[in-house]
């Protein structure tokens, strides 16, 4: 991910949008962002002349009244340093196209959205949008405290690891926050009957001592001390990353869990890995950041949009 030039948090006119604002408040006052947009999306209402002319409120444009309302919510609560640009933007149109669009035009680094689990909501604008949006994308549920002192990071040593790996090393530089990782592994062992539990056992040693030497070697890639940021290797016996991600963040009291996704190629595969979908569930109060290689997104939204 790239730094943090340019934020995007998303609004909808509920409790949800105070909570956002504070949250993006703190953030921004520990990762120095150089801009801040505030967009809510609505739809086109396009309402006849006749029923217009019988309420003379609505002379206004309803997108000028819900951003007057907008930026007197954000002056209160929003106290950015000197130096930092914050707009408030309504915009009208197909909610998913609109921000993609948006995000793409804007050069967005990161886009928050709320992730409610006790307010009335269903977060589908963000389960749609997650996989196309060139920026990375910040989940943040409103029980949560505005902090971040511990990150726990994903890791399966591939390229897209390498790059969430150095944004978690640079927001916890910049935050002070204490880092660990942890890797899931799974066996083959449902293939070979005749294994037996020690067997199981046996083979999970070795696939955790294989763990820590290509641990090493992607640190010392990333010229990162290993010691450092310990890693933590989880045997995923039932094919549950994400569970397996949460309780490990739950018991080490993880302020945010760091996640790489990459889009597939094939037009039919352009989906979140299934581990990034489950940690969008309500149920999982952990804000997660799911980076994202920009580039390789937006090379991808130009073949298919272009």
């Amino acid at each position: 991910m790239e730094k943090l030039d340019h934020i995007l948090v998303c609004l909808d006119l509920t409790e949800m949008d105070d909570f956002l604002i504070r949250y993006t408040n703190f953030l921004v006052a520990e990762t120095q962002a150089q801009r801040v947009s505030f967009l809510h999306l609505m739809q086109s209402y396009d309402l006849p002349q006749e029923i217009l002319s019988e309420f003379p409120d609505f002379k206004k444009p309803i997108s000028k009244v819900v951003k007057e309302e907008l930026e007197d919510k954000v002056s209160e609560s929003f106290e950015p340093t000197s130096g930092i640009q914050v707009e408030v933007h309504v915009l009208e149109g197909i909610k998913s196209d609109t921000l993609l669009q948006f995000t793409r035009d804007q050069k967005i680094n990161l886009t928050i959205f709320g992730k409610k689990v006790g307010y009335d909501g269903t977060g589908a604008l963000a389960r749609r949008v997650m996989p196309l949006t060139p920026s990375s994308t910040l989940l943040v549920s409103e029980t949560v405290t505005p902090k971040i002192e511990k990150i726990l990071v994903r890791t399966d040593f591939s390229k897209m690891s390498e790059i969430t790996m150095k944004t978690a090393v640079s927001l916890g530089n910049k935050l002070g926050a204490e880092l660990l990782a942890l890797n899931a592994f799974k066996l083959p062992v449902s293939h070979f009957p005749q294994y037996s539990d020690d067997d199981e056992r046996r083979l999970q040693q070795k696939m955790s001592r294989h763990g820590e030497k290509e641990y090493a070697k992607f640190m010392k890639r990333l010229k990162l001390d290993s010691a450092a940021i310990p890693c933590t290797f989880a045997y995923d016996k039932n094919y549950d990353e994400a569970l397996l991600l949460y309780h490990h963040g739950i018991i080490n009291q993880a302020d945010l869990i760091v996640i790489g996704s990459k889009i597939k190629s094939e037009f039919a595969n352009v989906i979140l890995d299934r581990t990034s979908e489950d940690l969008a569930d309500v149920e999982k109060n952990i804000p997660v950041l799911i980076v994202k290689d920009r580039k390789q997104t937006l090379g991808f939204l130009e073949a298919l949009f272009d």
